[in-house]
């Protein structure tokens, strides 16, 4: 679809855009040595992202045939990209590499950029300015990378809780091997989610799975395969009965484990951060309510922005100061 032609740095505000071959991107912070990844940055606010900028390098060729000649990177982007129309990403998720990113908005030319330039840039650059984009996974940026549009697929997991546990399995499939994930899977053609969870469950474990409903989403990459899927996770009631191993291809067992115990899991790319809220969140043994639209909306986007399990935490801990 397009690659990577240049990368470039700056550590504080207004200073030189230094150009490098890689660098380190860590989800929710940036790239490692830029201004906005320290807080050093000349914008401050939180209005917009800016772990990550891109631009055109077709962009800087037409400036330069209408006469505004600009050197590398000095556009302030840390991208600049060929072969590719990064208006056309706006709204969807790209890898660049094996870094897994999102397309939030344009980002268009400010005055401070034509300060920092000496060149009148706002006309021309207007709705071609480039790209802002989140990162969704810690990796490598290099020049030379690919830039491709991911195809998100759908899944779901199942949470049972019983008491103070969720009850995980250790995976064997390619897609986290190694690692413990609730049971789940993928919906069949015009299966809903819950319906999905209940059936996936039974084919797991053979527990039956009564009621349900959803607590969140995360969106997880995978860099071995560029695989993207956005799972729907679905808490059930717990009917007793311990689980079984029914396909030992996928899964080699399956454990209780308290919330301030989680082992390395597969989902949830911030889970330490999950795992200590985790800890500060006291589990209640209450049956689970469930909570009006406007806030699962709300738990809905926090589990896609910091995994399921800080999502989670956060709605036990919002049910127990609410006292419901």
């Amino acid at each position: 679809m397009g690659e990577v032609e240049s990368i470039h740095l700056a550590a504080v505000a207004g200073g030189e855009m230094v150009s490098q071959a890689s660098v380190c991107a860590r989800r929710g912070l940036g790239l490692v040595g830029d201004r906005y990844a320290t807080g050093a940055g000349y914008w401050q606010d939180a209005r917009v992202s800016r772990d990550l900028t891109l631009v055109e390098s077709e962009v800087v060729d037409d400036l330069h045939r209408s006469g505004v000649d600009l050197a590398p990177g000095e556009l302030r982007r840390n991208v600049t990209t060929q072969a590719v129309r990064l208006n056309d990403l706006l709204g969807d998720t790209f890898w660049i590499g094996d870094v897994l990113c999102h397309a939030t908005e344009l980002c268009e030319p400010c005055r401070h950029l034509e300060e920092l330039t000496g060149k009148r840039l706002l006309p021309p650059l207007v709705h071609r300015g480039g790209i802002r984009a989140k990162l969704l996974n810690d990796g490598t940026l290099r020049v030379g990378d690919r830039l491709a549009r991911a195809e998100v697929l759908r899944g779901v997991g199942v949470l049972v809780r019983r008491g103070d546990q969720v009850l995980l399995g250790r995976r064997l499939s390619s897609h986290g091997a190694g690692t413990w994930s609730f049971p789940g899977g993928k919906p069949k053609p015009g299966e809903s989610p819950l319906e999905c969870a209940h059936r996936e469950l039974q084919e797991e474990t053979g527990l039956q799975a009564r009621a349900g409903r959803l607590v969140g989403e995360s969106l997880d990459g995978f860099p071995e395969s560029h695989l993207v899927f956005r799972t729907s996770f679905i808490e059930v009631e717990d009917t007793g009965g311990e689980p079984q191993v029914l396909e030992p291809d996928k899964a080699a067992e399956w454990e209780w484990w308290p919330w301030s115990q989680l082992p390395s899991l597969r989902h949830s790319a911030r889970l330490p951060d999950a795992r200590a809220l985790c800890r500060r969140t006291a589990i209640t043994n209450r049956p689970s309510r469930r909570l009006s639209r406007r806030r699962e909306s709300k738990l809905r986007r926090q589990g896609i922005e910091t995994g399921v399990f800080a999502m989670f935490s956060e709605m036990q801990r919002q049910e127990a100061r609410s006292g419901r």
